[in-house]
């Protein structure tokens, strides 16, 4: 028989790597339940295909309540995704700065120009990461359309009396009013209104008594795709803007994951996320390269001529005579 060997002696090399690894793991154990960096918005902020690429040790947590952005946030929150109308309820102390030179250097003119209309206190806070114009959705009744040209007018004519379904923002309202040339064009859009929703805005088109919405183009951009009864048109005169932006809490040490914006911007997602009406604000060109998903017949709504943007318009976080104003004109416009 032979004679058994002994193990060998676990010597103190081995101990002190042993010890090491052990260390590691129980390091990243704990980050993993607790300071883990976390992204938070509402849920439908930002598009699903782009938000589950985060990657590790980014992790996803949805905001949730009537008032989520005006609440303190629960810790850890090292990132927010939202719409540029949240600006409104956040004071900018409580953000720093955005520190994400290399992306700010990436964009075109329009992102360019919505950080250059900002008040000059947010200019350093925001990083625009995408946007999208609000279009007017009809639900055709047979072979009736509106005519290609029909500006933000259409939606005073006595035919959608009552079956108009407007945002819920009194202030995108008062803009989209200003343009148009009915000088009493705020209190005739409120009277022809079914409802001031734009979140449900095409549960209200497809399924209930509304014949026409104003809705950002992403969120209507897949029904415009299934359903032949739809067709969106974007004035010629302009359109406000819908922006997605994303900012960094005061309290955060951790910096902007810049390669998964960086992978939003860059092909195979740019052209998914075009796809959808959500449109980086990357130069012209790079987005026309990338238009290859985008139906033909809703180019136009995605990628219209610079012009058009030139025309369109951002809602800054108004100041306090500004809310007067707007609160004033809201007021007197009551049906």
């Amino acid at each position: 028989m032979k004679p058994v060997v002994p193990a060998p002696l676990l010597n103190r090399r081995r101990f002190l790597r042993f010890v090491a690894v052990t260390a590691a793991l129980g390091l990243s154990g704990c980050r993993r339940g607790g300071a883990v960096p976390t992204l938070r918005s509402m849920p439908e902020v930002l598009p699903a295909l782009w938000r589950r690429d985060l990657p590790a040790p980014w992790r996803f947590t949805a905001l949730s309540g009537a008032t989520p952005l005006k609440s303190p946030w629960p810790p850890p929150t090292d990132l927010l995704a939202l719409n540029d109308g949240w600006l409104s309820v956040i004071s900018p102390d409580r953000l720093q700065a955005i520190a994400a030179d290399a992306l700010l250097a990436r964009m075109g003119s329009s992102g360019e120009r919505f950080l250059n209309e900002m008040p000059s206190v947010w200019r350093s806070l925001l990083l625009p990461v995408a946007f999208s114009p609000w279009v007017m959705v009809f639900r055709r009744e047979g072979k009736n359309a509106p005519a290609p040209d029909a500006g933000w007018d259409a939606l005073l004519d006595p035919a959608v009396k009552g079956k108009l379904l407007l945002p819920s923002s009194p202030r995108l309202l008062c803009s989209i009013a200003q343009r148009m040339g009915d000088g009493d064009s705020l209190r005739r859009l409120r009277q022809a209104a079914i409802s001031f929703d734009d979140r449900f805005g095409m549960n209200w088109l497809l399924q209930g008594d509304a014949r026409v919405a104003v809705l950002p183009l992403q969120r209507c951009m897949a029904s415009l795709q299934r359903d032949p009864r739809l067709i969106a048109v974007l004035p010629e005169q302009g359109s406000p803007l819908h922006w997605t932006l994303l900012v960094r809490p005061s309290q955060t040490a951790e910096p902007i994951p810049q390669d998964w914006v960086l992978k939003a911007w860059k092909q195979p997602l740019l052209s998914r996320l075009l796809a959808q009406g959500w449109i980086p604000p990357l130069p012209r060109d790079e987005l026309i390269s990338a238009e290859t998903r985008i139906p033909q017949r809703l180019r136009s709504l995605v990628l219209p001529q610079e012009s058009l943007w030139q025309r369109s318009w951002t809602l800054p976080p108004p100041d306090p005579a500004e809310v007067q104003r707007l609160q004033k004109l809201w007021e007197a416009s009551a049906p």
